[in-house]
């Protein structure tokens, strides 16, 4: 085991919240997170987490783009079908039915 020099920081509540969370979930100390996070920051990995939620928000992104895209389809088609349902009835009169499309 390596050398170890007592340091202390400053951390938010939030932050100690969150790492106290990480801590117990991987069932190590909060000092051994925070060691491992800066050794992962000073060597300029990502954490594999942050990799997965990026590669999963980078398709979210994508598939919300496609459904705006259909819902803009979706609502032209519709307006455009309202439209010519009133130039229908408009000129056919009250009894006349429409033909749909």
């Amino acid at each position: 085991m390596a050398r170890k020099i007592l340091t202390s920081i400053y951390l938010t509540p939030a932050q100690k919240r969150a790492l106290a969370r990480r801590a117990k979930h991987r069932r190590t100390s909060m000092s051994e997170e925070i060691r491992i996070a800066l050794d992962k920051h000073l060597q300029g990995k990502q954490d594999l987490d942050e990799v997965r939620v990026s590669f999963i928000a980078g398709k979210a992104n994508k598939a919300v783009d496609r459904m705006v895209r259909k819902l803009s389809e979706t609502n032209a088609l519709l307006v455009n079908l309202r439209r010519r349902l009133r130039t229908a009835r408009a000129g056919a009169g009250p009894s006349a039915k429409v033909r749909a499309v």
